[in-house]
């Protein structure tokens, strides 16, 4: 009698672990849970610690400070690159793309394109001034 339990039980126990092994419905599937992103009216007060490279070589290190609706760089800033207003909407990947243009009266103009998110930053810096080539940086960090 014994033996005939055994084969019983070991059929409940695989029919309960395909039940708690349930896969996602088709919908479930279709619609994941979205993640909250992070808005545009969120930037304010957000800084990051980003660093730039061009060639290859690093740049060094900077902090990109979001406050007011600008956006300024900690170091562009001692070369007349004064905070600049910028565009900002979300990206279809959850994350906001951002352009900005910081003009100096002695250096030109820096055109920045921004990807960013509660914990990160990256993207593309162009600057570019009379009589010099352009010369295009990249830059990524983290939230400080």
């Amino acid at each position: 009698m014994k033996q005939s339990f055994i084969p019983l039980f070991v059929f409940l126990l695989a029919f309960l672990l395909a039940c708690n092994n349930q896969n996602p419905s088709a919908a479930e599937q279709q619609n994941p849970p979205k993640i909250k992103a992070m808005g545009c009216d969120n930037l304010d007060g957000r800084q990051y610690t980003i660093t730039l490279t061009t060639g290859g070589k690093s740049e060094g290190s900077e902090i990109l400070s979001f406050k007011n609706k600008t956006v300024e760089s900690s170091e562009c800033l001692q070369y007349g690159f004064a905070a600049s207003t910028y565009t900002c909407n979300a990206a279809l990947d959850g994350s906001l793309a951002i352009e900005s243009v910081m003009t100096s009266e002695k250096e030109g103009r820096m055109d920045w394109k921004i990807s960013a998110t509660a914990s990160q930053v990256r993207g593309t810096v162009l600057w570019a001034k009379a009589g010099q080539s352009d010369i295009a940086y990249t830059f990524e960090g983290p939230a400080k």
